[in-house]
């Protein structure tokens, strides 16, 4: 091999050695700085959908603790009276009906619905519910026997004077919650809904609506518990997957958004061969470029070599033959070859 030919082969490994560190240093910092800003995003957009549920929720609220306000004189008020206060809350929150309970065991429909017969509102759960804690509240998603649908209770006590008289309660649909739920778009991402036994509310997949997600998911299941936010990874269906949440203060529901990791950062794979390529562009460039300034700058030693070969075999005067237009190295090496000419 050639001393030009060693030089070349030296430098080109170098430069492939000090590329291939280049670009992967620069996609690791990438990848690094990439899935940071992905996460936070997602934790940036999970949160927003659990202040907009809040919202919805403390809203719903608002209007039952409103309600159960107007209500407090109703052992002064006649049935049709109580009954327009209902239809009126019923309208103003957008609920399907609202009930009143007293603690007489009467009660009263806004939209005037037969009770069944032996109807006791004290011994229903959001009943026993709103007296216990002597507040608002809501219950978690159960499916409406008439609608078939998705539908969370809102209710509130009515309190005179210190004295618990009954609660107002209504049912309202999910669809606003799911809407905003089922819009969420991040990134090969989905929102997913569930309530304090996490059972899904709002999912893209309509056959796990109603569904338990331990049943499903056991083992995100298992790590959210004690948990109030942040972000998960778990597997399913042989797909890594992160799931983003942030369980809401009014409701105790947990909004989430997951993500297929491979879809999420499929642009890292995309932004790896554009390096590659771009490094291998700039390498063989970089080598043409090397060759071209290589054989200019060693062509004096081409030069040299030849007169050598005529220095060792010819009587002639070389002095002529040797160009001397430099300080370098070779430039020395013709001086002494012309001195050395001279003494032959």
């Amino acid at each position: 091999m050639s001393f030009k030919a060693k030089i070349i082969l030296t430098i080109s490994v170098l430069m492939f050695l000090s590329l291939s560190i280049f670009s992967m240093v620069s996609y690791m910092d990438t990848k690094k700085n990439s899935i940071i800003q992905i996460e936070n995003s997602l934790k940036m957009a999970s949160r927003a959908l659990t202040d907009y549920i809040d919202v919805w929720s403390a809203g719903k609220k608002s209007g039952m603790e409103s309600s159960a306000r107007t209500l407090s004189d109703i052992a002064t008020m006649d049935e049709a009276e109580v009954r327009a206060k209902l239809q009126e809350t019923t309208k103003t929150l957008g609920g399907f009906d609202t009930t009143v309970g007293l603690e007489t065991g009467k009660a009263i429909t806004g939209t005037g619905t037969p009770l069944p017969a032996g109807y006791d509102p004290r011994v229903r759960g959001w009943y026993k519910a709103v007296k216990a804690s002597g507040k608002v509240g809501v219950t978690d998603a159960y499916v409406d026997a008439t609608t078939n649908k998705l539908i969370v209770s809102f209710m509130a006590p009515i309190i005179k004077n210190g004295t618990f008289l009954g609660a107002v309660v209504m049912d309202i649909a999910l669809d606003t919650l799911v809407k905003a739920t089922s819009d969420v778009n991040f990134n090969g991402g989905y929102g997913v809904l569930f309530d304090t036994k996490q059972v899904i509310i709002a999912h893209p997949n309509k056959d796990l609506l109603g569904k338990e997600l331990p049943s499903i998911l056991p083992e995100l299941s298992k790590k959210l518990e004690g948990k109030k936010d942040g972000l998960i990874e778990y597997t399913y269906n042989n797909d890594q997957k992160v799931f983003a949440f942030k369980v809401s203060s009014e409701t105790g529901w947990t909004p989430s958004i997951t993500f297929d990791k491979d879809v999420a950062y499929s642009f890292l794979s995309a932004q790896m061969k554009q390096l590659i390529l771009v490094g291998f562009v700039m390498l063989i460039l970089s080598i043409g470029v090397m060759i071209v300034l290589i054989k200019a700058l060693l062509k004096p030693l081409d030069n040299l070599n030849g007169v050598v070969q005529e220095l060792s075999s010819s009587e002639g005067d070389l002095r002529q033959r040797l160009s001397v237009a430099s300080n370098d190295e070779f430039a020395q090496v013709s001086r002494n070859i012309r001195h050395l000419a001279k003494l032959k």
